[in-house]
């Protein structure tokens, strides 16, 4: 039976590396993202948290956080994209909001935020250009 991909997750180790290897890299003090274009109708995200960040409850806790800012953030993210997100230590300390908020700045530095959807909230405070 051929490989069927999981329409919202990265399963396969094959997945992952695509991201890593041809994928555009940013990154912040709490997070860093691999972002891969593909052919799917929607994003999908691959989390992964090394054991330097902690033991399993910790690194549990970190990808929980990263789910849930995720699905919130997933209706303003354009479509066809691989997304893995790195959990970093820093990010162990972090509220819901707070991971969301940091979730959002990298993503839109990406470039695979929709200004304006439900997702999308600008994090400069002056006008831009």
């Amino acid at each position: 039976m051929p490989y069927q991909p999981h329409p919202e997750r990265l399963k396969k180790s094959w997945e992952f590396q695509r991201a890593y290897k041809n994928g555009r890299k940013n990154w912040s003090p709490h997070f860093v993202i691999y972002v891969y274009r593909t052919e799917f109708s929607q994003s999908r995200l691959g989390i992964t948290v090394s054991k330097k960040v902690g033991n399993s409850v910790t690194r549990n806790r970190v990808k929980r956080l990263i789910r849930e800012a995720f699905r919130m953030l997933k209706p303003g993210l354009l479509p066809h994209y691989d997304i893995v997100v790195v959990g970093r230590k820093d990010a162990v300390d972090l509220s819901g909001q707070e991971a969301q908020d940091s979730l959002r700045q990298v993503f839109y530095r990406a470039l695979i935020m929709v200004p304006g959807k439900v997702g999308y909230r600008r994090t400069w405070h002056c006008e831009p250009f």
